[in-house]
C-alpha cells in the first residue's frame, strides 16, 4: 500500500485515478485550497494554497504536509500545479518522490510556440504559425492569410481563456486583443502576444504517454470523436485507437526532449499533405485520464510503481474501438450544443464501436450527483454558446 497525496481539486481525471489507486489498496489523501463535495475514495483532506494562486505557497504548503505525513509519492494533475512542480522541481525531490520532468524541458513543452520551433529540429511537422509582431502587424497580416484561422495563448489557460477561431480579418482582431487581455496570476499561463496559427479542419488524435528520463514506457492514441465545446476543445466522446504514427511521432518528440513523467501530445491529420502534425503537448496527466484507465492503461499506477522501484509493464496492449463517454458535463452539453446547431437527428452517431464505457461510479453516488449539478449550473449560468462556435459548419468533424 502507498499513501499518495494528490495536491489539486477533485476534477474528473483526478477522481478517476483516486479511484484506481484507492482500490488497489493505496491511500490517497487530497490538497486543494476548497474541496465544495467530497470522494469517499479519498482518506483525507487537507487545506493548501490553490497552485492558481500562488505557486511558491503552493510548493511550502505540500512540503509541510510531507513532513507532517511522510507521503511515498505526491501526484499533482492540473496545469498551474506542473509548472510548480517543475519551477520548484529541487526543494520537492528532497522531500519527496513525484515524477515531473525538469523546468527547462517543461519550459519547452509548455510553449506553444517553443514546442513548435523544437519539433522543426527534429523533423515533427505543425501547422503554420505566425508569432513576434506587433498589433500593427497583426493589422497588415489579417489581410493576407488564408481563413479560418486558430489564435491561442502561448502557454497554459484553457478553451474558454485562450482558443479563439478567427474566419476574417474583423474577427481576428478581436479575438487577438480579447486574448491578449487576459491576465494570469501565476506564471503558468502567458497571454501576451497570443499566436496565430493555421486551421487544418479534422478529428484531433491524441497520444497520452508516460515517459521516464527520455525512455517511452507506454503510448495510447484515441481518437476525439466529439468535444465540448463541439468546435473546439475537450473531449466529450473519445475512442482508443492504434495509431501507429502519431505513436512514433510522439515518441519521437518524448525521446528528443529527454521527457520523463506523462504527457498527451494533439495531432491532427492534414489532407493536403498526406501528414500528421502536432497541434500542442500538454505536459502533465490529461482530461480523459480515465478512459486509459478503463482499458488497462492504468497511467497513475504506472507512476506509483516507477517512483516505487516496481517493474512496468512496457509497450502494454490495449483494446482499439472502445468508445468513452465522459457524460458530465462534456458530453451532455455537447450533445445538446449538436442538437441546437444542427437538429436531433445528428446526435444519432451510426458509428460501432467494440464498447462503450460511461463516466458514471455508482459505489461513489453523492460525488456524482454533484457533478450532475454542476453540469445543470454550467448549463444554467453559461447557456451552449461559446467563445470557439464560430467555425464554419463544414469543419466540424462529425458532420463533416
Amino acid at each position: 500500500m502507498a499513501r499518495v497525496l494528490i495536491p489539486e481539486t477533485l476534477s474528473g481525471n483526478v477522481i478517476a485515478a483516486i479511484r484506481s489507486l484507492t482500490r488497489q489498496g493505496d491511500r490517497c489523501e487530497a490538497a486543494w485550497s476548497e474541496f465544495i463535495f467530497k470522494s469517499r475514495y479519498v482518506n483525507e483532506y487537507h487545506k493548501i494554497t490553490s497552485s492558481v494562486v500562488d505557486d511558491l505557497e503552493y510548493v511550502q504548503d505540500i512540503l509541510r504536509l510531507c513532513k507532517e505525513k511522510e507521503y511515498d509519492i505526491l501526484l499533482p494533475f492540473g496545469n498551474t500545479s506542473y509548472f510548480a512542480f517543475s519551477k520548484h522541481h529541487e526543494s520537492i525531490s528532497g522531500n519527496a518522490r513525484f515524477m515531473v520532468t525538469d523546468y527547462e524541458t517543461f519550459k519547452i513543452a509548455h510553449d506553444k510556440y517553443r514546442t513548435a520551433k523544437f519539433c522543426d529540429l527534429i523533423g515533427v511537422k505543425t501547422p503554420r504559425i505566425f508569432t513576434e509582431y506587433s498589433h500593427n502587424d497583426v493589422v497588415s497580416l489579417s489581410k493576407e492569410l488564408r481563413y479560418p484561422v486558430v489564435i491561442k495563448a502561448k502557454s497554459g489557460t484553457g478553451v474558454h481563456l485562450g482558443l479563439r477561431y478567427a474566419n476574417n480579418g474583423e474577427e481576428l482582431l478581436r479575438y487577438y486583443d480579447e486574448i491578449s487581455s487576459f491576465r494570469s496570476d501565476t506564471g503558468a499561463s502567458n497571454f501576451e502576444d497570443p499566436l496565430i496559427e493555421e486551421f487544418i479542419p479534422g478529428f484531433i488524435h491524441d497520444a497520452c504517454a508516460l515517459s521516464c528520463n527520455g525512455k517511452v514506457v507506454n503510448v495510447l492514441t484515441q481518437r476525439r470523436e466529439m468535444m465540448y465545446p463541439i468546435y473546439g476543445g475537450v473531449g466529450a466522446v473519445n475512442v482508443t485507437t492504434h495509431n501507429p504514427e502519431v505513436s512514433r511521432l510522439a515518441r519521437t518528440l518524448l525521446e528528443a526532449l529527454n521527457w520523463h513523467g506523462p504527457a498527451q501530445i494533439e495531432f491532427k491529420f492534414d489532407e493536403r499533405d498526406r501528414t500528421y502534425k502536432l497541434i500542442e503537448m500538454n505536459p502533465k496527466l490529461w482530461g480523459t485520464l480515465d478512459l486509459a484507465i478503463k482499458v488497462g492503461m492504468d497511467f497513475p499506477a504506472m507512476i506509483r510503481d516507477t517512483l516505487l522501484g516496481k517493474r512496468v509493464e512496457i509497450n502494454r496492449p490495449y483494446p482499439a474501438g472502445v468508445r468513452y463517454k465522459f457524460l458530465f458535463p462534456q458530453a451532455i452539453l455537447a450533445y445538446l450544443q449538436i442538437v441546437k446547431e444542427f437538429g436531433l437527428s445528428s446526435a444519432f452517431d451510426k458509428a460501432s464501436y467494440s464498447e462503450t464505457i460511461y463516466d458514471l461510479c455508482f459505489s461513489d453516488l453523492r460525488f456524482e450527483l454533484f457533478r450532475v449539478a454542476v453540469a445543470l449550473k454550467t448549463l444554467l449560468r453559461k447557456g451552449l454558446d461559446s467563445p470557439n462556435s464560430n467555425i464554419p459548419k463544414e469543419y466540424i468533424n462529425r458532420f463533416k
